[in-house]
């Protein structure tokens, strides 16, 4: 056998034959405890580069048996404590002592603690230039939210708004100003696809598969991209099994609402590998906030069905296959009745997501990961005439997605500094059945980023990302982060972050006619023939001066600036401070660009040269004790357009004047609002109370909005004080869960909006929610 083929089969042998045979091996073991010395039961113990897994005994014991000799990173983790990591070394024939006391915690940590492992991604969120919140699985049962825009519509700085101009169902999030359309909603670290009118309707994703939320606030992070100009939020299903499990659970209540859901988990081979299971059903009769509708709904009546699945096997000593996937499928029907011309809107939606990987731990504390991501989304709807049967619109679309990525890490002086790197492509496609937007775009990818700790109190990230594009070429797009904790009560961190984001189709291809009011709305390319022929067939009243300079358009770019002041005066007492400037450019808005025969709209897309969003976000958090815990959120918000405040402070312009109750008179700054759907002031204060004795826990919730501009009335192209606003408004919300049968069955009463407060240009938000939950789990023995 020659030298290559010698080495070959070394290679092939150590890594299918057991290690223990090759090389002495250790054991790690300890005590985890609270800072009172009491022993922590179920706390969780991880062990890096092998990703092993223990949870602690009653006594608060763990051990690892037969480790390879080297260092390991090791982090703790359980409910209600702070996050603890560390690195021990293992030595031959030896064991090793490593004890933990984990300090107690507030329910929710603004920023995500820990260097936690994410099986999915090298790069996990905690190791981000921005600012991350994470929503625990935990948090989320004590709301009693059953959708995934139930739980955000709840966290500070950010709303859950309907885009009414889009059509029936644009209802997406907005957060720091930035609508749904520059936020990007990932699945375990993979883009999700499927919207209308550039929205993501949140409401299709139900929370019994979560086991956090990830909300990264600001021009998106080197790895997961940069066309997420307002921010990122990453859904992170279950991740870790231990011990065989099955749960089922329902929820009843207000407006016909059911949410049934069944799960089951179990490890396998030997401990090696895991598999999880869940299925969950959702049927709303939807509801009407609309005094003017006479008949049908403003929220459509729906039934889903969704069937999620993840799995990880140990198949070499350190390779491991990752395999997750999702599909979803919806039905809706929504009657409208204004008293002129019913309507019947019918959607079928179907979303299937689907990802697997291979992930080798190296020598060296390095790690490689290959992946392949697949999504499809297909949508149907149609808007008929409830007496004719006429067909007034329609939208046949399928969208599809293929991404391959690599990415490589190594981690270097005692897991201090980290160097990570990645490229990637994906091919995206999408395919109309009557007449819309469609045709296929190829990007490209390649990002490194750097974190380094220097000494414990200082974390430096830095970061490089290329994002390219077949037909708008590429750029580079910097990050960059300090993490500094002078003293043990004071943190800071500064950010920096920038983003790209390329036309979509809809801008640039579509014809798009809402035939139940008439408007029309003409993409960018080719709008000289698409006016010619509006003309010749006599649909075009008038052309504004304005479609003169539609143009074809510029990509999208930004520079997101965030400092947080990290506040803990007392262990029960935490306070965060976050100020934020986001420098938006080339930024693409609708506006209107002339009048049709009819007298409708008619509307195409621009670029606005210079915007900005700034603000300021504040979040306080105390245990009070006696297992009451408070918290309240409040965020000030400016976002607007430097053009319209050049010409209203100079005169001139398309927006120099305002048609006030005694006629038509010169602009002033104070008359400009700012972006539509956007509030100035927002907040939330929460309380929870837990009976330990009783093993109850009370969630009392309220949510504060401030006024916002609506409707531009008196078209001189912004809102100003003249025009439509939404009244500011409070709404309260309460849930009460109490464990009973040795903590397998929980019962939930929960209580939304129980002031019943609606308004009509608010047509997503329901009145008053009373539902009552039942979920029971069946457990089985943990496996080492």
């Amino acid at each position: 056998m020659g030298s290559i083929g010698l080495s070959r089969f070394l290679v092939l042998f150590c890594l299918f034959v057991p290690g223990r045979q090759l090389i002495a091996a250790g054991q790690l073991q300890g005590k985890v405890s609270d800072s009172k010395g009491d022993f922590l039961a179920g706390a969780t113990v991880r062990l890096e580069p092998d990703a092993h897994v223990r949870v602690t005994d009653k006594d608060g014991g763990y051990v690892f048996r037969e480790i390879f000799p080297g260092r390991y990173a090791i982090v703790v983790s359980l409910m209600g404590y702070r996050t603890v990591s560390g690195t021990v070394l293992v030595g031959k024939d030896t064991t090793v002592y490593y004890d933990v006391q984990l300090e107690e915690a507030l329910l929710e940590e603004v920023h995500v603690t820990g260097k936690r492992t994410n099986v999915d991604n090298i790069l996990g969120a905690s190791e981000s230039a921005q600012i991350v919140k994470s929503i625990s699985k935990e948090t989320i049962a004590a709301m009693g939210s059953r959708r995934l825009d139930e739980v955000l519509r709840e966290q500070t700085g950010m709303a859950v708004v309907s885009d009414l101009g889009s059509g029936n169902r644009a209802v997406g999030l907005q957060m720091q100003g930035f609508s749904s359309e520059y936020i990007t909603i990932l699945i375990n670290g993979q883009p999700m696809g499927g919207r209308h009118g550039g929205n993501f309707d949140l409401s299709r994703i139900s929370v019994n598969d979560i086991e956090r939320i990830e909300v990264i606030k600001g021009a998106s992070c080197s790895f997961y991209g940069s066309e997420a100009l307002g921010g990122t939020i990453n859904i992170i299903t279950r991740q870790t099994i231990t011990a065989p499990q099955a749960a089922v659970g329902i929820t009843q209540g207000t407006y016909a609402t059911t949410d049934a859901n069944l799960s089951g988990e179990t490890p396998f081979a030997s401990g090696n590998g895991f598999v999880s299971v869940s299925g969950n059903y959702y049927r709303t009769a939807g509801f009407n906030v609309n005094p003017y509708l006479e008949n049908g709904k403003t929220a459509p009546p729906y039934a889903s069905f969704g069937l999620n699945s993840r799995a990880r096997w140990q198949l070499t000593k350190n390779g491991f296959l990752n395999f997750s996937s999702r599909f979803a499928a919806r039905n809706s029907n929504m009657e409208r009745n204004y008293g002129a011309l019913p309507t019947a809107d019918r959607l079928k939606e179907r979303d299937l997501n689907a990802m697997v990987a291979w992930d080798q731990y190296l020598a060296g504390s390095s790690r490689w990961m290959s992946r392949y991501y697949f999504t499809r989304y297909a949508g149907e709807q149609e808007i008929r005439l409830t007496g004719t049967g006429g067909l007034l619109q329609q939208s046949d679309f399928i969208e599809y997605l293929h991404r391959f990525e690599e990415q490589y890490s190594l981690s270097l002086s005692d897991q201090r500094l980290k160097i990570s790197s990645g490229a990637g492509v994906d091919y995206q496609r999408t395919q109309s059945k009557t007449g819309g937007a469609e045709g296929d775009m190829l990007n490209y990818f390649a990002y490194t980023q750097t974190n380094f700790e220097p000494v414990s109190s200082l974390s430096i990230v830095a970061g490089l990302r290329y994002d390219g594009n077949a037909r708008y070429g590429g750029r580079l797009n910097p990050t960059a982060g300090i993490n500094f904790k002078p003293t043990g009560w004071l943190g800071v961190n500064v950010s920096l972050g920038s983003g790209f984001k390329t036309p979509s189709y809809r801008q640039r291809y579509q014809r798009f006619t809402n035939l139940g009011q008439g408007y029309t709305v003409l993409g960018t390319s080719g709008i000289d023939a698409a006016l010619a022929g509006m003309k010749e067939t006599g649909d075009l009243q008038q052309v504004w001066a304005i479609a003169a300079r539609v143009k074809d358009l510029q990509a999208e770019s930004s520079t997101s600036w965030n400092v947080q002041l990290h506040v803990r005066p007392h262990k029960n007492l935490l306070i965060d401070v976050n100020g934020f400037y986001n420098r938006i450019r080339n930024l693409i808005v609708s506006q209107q660009i002339g009048i049709k025969s009819n007298g409708a709209q008619l509307f195409s897309w621009f670029n606005i040269e210079g915007m900005y969003a700034t603000g300021l976000e504040g979040n306080l958090q105390w245990r009070a004790g006696g297992g009451i815990t408070l918290s309240a959120g409040y965020q000030l918000l400016d976002m607007r357009d430097r053009a319209v405040l050049d010409s209203i402070r100079n005169a001139t312009g398309d927006y120099g004047f305002v048609r006030a109750e005694s006629g038509i008179r010169k602009a002033k700054v104070s008359d400009y609002s700012g972006l539509p759907n956007r509030s100035r002031h927002s907040g939330m204060v929460q309380a929870g109370y837990f009976i330990k004795p009783w093993k109850v826990n009370i969630s009392l919730r309220t949510q504060l909005r401030g006024k916002y501009g609506f409707l531009d009335i008196d078209n001189n192209g912004y809102i100003d004080r003249y025009d439509v606003f939404v009244r500011g408004y409070v709404l309260f919300n309460a849930s009460v869960q109490k464990k009973l049968i040795r903590n397998r069955l929980a019962v939930q009463l929960t209580a939304d909006n129980l002031g019943n407060y609606t308004d009509y240009l608010m047509p997503g938000q329901p009145g008053r929610m009373v539902l009552l939950s039942a979920n029971w789990t069946f457990t089985g023995k943990k496996k080492e």
